[in-house]
């Protein structure tokens, strides 16, 4: 079984790769003449060019499942059609021989999809975002539907140890350089609920290890009151100007820059630096944490795709052309980027389990793929 296996899986992996450019192809094509009114208003057609390429490695990632499983349906009903794979039946080839068969392409094609999802394509998407902002002559990016900056939460531990909650605006960030920002806007307050400090400043840079460096800084300094008390306060809210201002703080230019950008572009390890960010400020996470799993369990699809496939293998040249069954392919992808779309946002409207509502899509394959092969065996 070893030269069955081998042989399935260098025609699988030799298919998948023809289906992956015609896919990433076509949609690289739709991508480029979306750009077409970018280019009228001055970008040039390099920089079209340009973001297209960067928007592969995400194209790849994307479609990587429907091409396994448009390239395994090719395989199995061809060797259906030629009685290659009645052979393999009558010489002993039960069900899970051939699971078994598959698993070593699907390993493959499993791997390729977790090292696009998780590395390469997060970077070809930084990189598109910075070109992107130079074609448009931008200089800053800034969160995505926000126009008055990026918002965040920020819980540390004061000089004198006492806990300090935080809400800090950045205005923008630089669009090549995270660790350079606009004008921040920071207010502190006590475990009461009463603003304590007020930090504006014009511009800011990160200083590895130490914080960030605010510059041009006017700092409000607000006096403690008790609310049951209604006598005119003594002290006065405390106005100091400095030209410099170093901020220690949990955040890094990363956790803003995760504001500027989707999550499904993220790679798993930002996801959850992120998560553990807004959980350790008491803020909802749900979004985040199912973009997390999905980038977790996404990769093992192209694997269940690959499984249902297996009962084209035991339908004959009878039971249907292969135009027939690649349209049964394409049609059962859509329905698995359906479900898999659905549930994300179902599972954070409803706060459902983040691996559950990851999980939904890929294991309703596999019970699709397991009552398919059951009927054909049965028939």
């Amino acid at each position: 079984m070893r030269v069955i296996t081998r042989q399935l899986a260098k025609e699988i992996l030799f298919s998948s790769g023809f289906v992956l450019i015609a896919l990433v192809a076509l949609f690289a094509f739709f991508d480029l003449v979306g750009q077409l009114d970018d280019v009228a208003d001055g970008r040039t057609i390099m920089q079209a060019f340009t973001l297209t390429a960067f928007t592969l490695p995400a194209r790849i990632y994307e479609v990587m499942p429907l091409a396994a499983l448009l390239a395994s349906v090719y395989t199995m009903s061809r060797w259906a059609a030629t009685s290659e794979f009645t052979c393999l039946r009558v010489a002993g080839m039960s069900p899970v021989t051939l699971a078994l068969s598959l698993m070593l392409p699907g390993i493959i094609l499993v791997g390729i999809t977790y090292t696009f999802g998780e590395f390469i394509a997060p970077a070809a998407s930084r990189y598109a975002a910075e070109v992107k902002s130079i074609s448009n002559n931008q200089t800053t990016r800034t969160a995505r539907g926000y126009s008055s900056g990026v918002w965040v939460r920020d819980v540390t531990t004061g000089e004198r140890g006492l806990e300090i909650d935080r809400y800090i605006n950045v205005k923008y960030l630089n669009a090549t350089d995270s660790a350079e920002t606009g004008g921040w806007r920071l207010f502190e307050f006590d475990k009461q609920g009463r603003i304590r400090v007020f930090i504006e400043s014009e511009s800011a840079h990160f200083e590895p290890g130490k914080g960030w460096l605010l510059k041009d800084v006017v700092r409000y300094d607000y006096p403690v009151f008790d609310a049951a008390d209604n006598k005119p306060l003594e002290s006065r809210i405390e106005m100091t100007k400095a030209d410099e201002l170093l901020l220690h703080s949990s955040l890094g230019p990363d956790t803003l820059s995760v504001m500027t950008v989707k999550p499904d572009t993220m790679s798993m390890r930002d996801l959850d630096r992120y998560v553990s960010h807004l959980k350790k400020n008491n803020q909802q996470s749900e979004h985040y944490e199912v973009a997390f799993w999905n980038k977790a369990f996404y990769p093992l699809a192209t694997l269940v795709m690959i499984a249902l496939s297996m009962p084209f293998a035991y339908m004959n040249a009878r039971s249907g052309g292969l135009a027939i069954k690649m349209f049964v392919g394409v049609m059962i992808g859509i329905v698995f980027y359906a479900l898999n779309n659905l549930f994300s946002y179902l599972g954070v409207l409803n706060t459902w389990s983040p691996i559950v509502v990851s999980l939904v899509p890929t294991v309703s394959m596999l019970i699709m793929a397991a009552v398919a092969m059951f009927l054909v065996e049965r028939r």
